[in-house]
């Protein structure tokens, strides 16, 4: 059975829409994973600026 021209334009175009959909998801998971992991560096950048700090030992001045 061959395809006419309505045909083989719905394939065409069932075929780029199941295309661009998977590349959308490929490139948010992959956004999504970038995220995640600045995310991750941010807090871990937080949790280590907390504590008590000693600033008489400083001889720097900033006036």
């Amino acid at each position: 059975m061959t395809l006419g021209n309505a045909g083989r334009i719905a394939v065409c175009w069932g075929i780029l829409t199941a295309g661009g959909v998977y590349a959308f998801v490929l490139s948010k998971q992959s956004v999504d994973s970038r995220r995640y992991e600045s995310m991750r560096v941010r807090e871990r950048m937080r949790k280590a600026n907390h504590g008590d700090y000693d600033s008489s030992s400083s001889e720097r001045r900033f006036d």
